[in-house]
């Protein structure tokens, strides 16, 4: 465990997860990381939708991919967003599948 690894939460399943940095978020784990929205899509994915986001911190960029949506009020470029769930891998780059999300409110950080 690194000194980034600050808390632990749990996901609304019950799953322990732990706030990290975006680069300390391993393959596998179930983590909570928050960082602003760069860009949002809308992705057929075998024939099934996703709305997508890629959300960076200081330290390195994760995408987001809701499987079956077409989008989620909030999630705007710009926004930031703390997100749980699993880390996995896809075309070599960090992804969180359906994961849970909160937005931070403006002002409140």
């Amino acid at each position: 465990m690194t000194a980034e690894k600050t808390w632990r939460a749990r996901t609304s399943t019950g799953q322990l997860c732990q706030h990290v940095t975006i680069c300390d978020a391993e393959v596998g784990e179930v983590v909570e990381v928050t960082g602003t929205v760069h860009t949002v899509t809308l992705h057929p994915s075998g024939g099934v939708e996703s709305f997508e986001a890629d959300v960076s911190d200081e330290t390195g960029m994760v995408h987001l991919v809701w499987l079956g949506r077409r989008r989620l009020t909030g999630i705007v470029p710009s926004r930031r967003i703390s997100a749980r769930g699993r880390v996995a891998l896809r075309d070599g780059r960090k992804v969180i599948f359906n994961p849970e999300y909160e937005l931070t409110i403006p002002g409140s950080e």
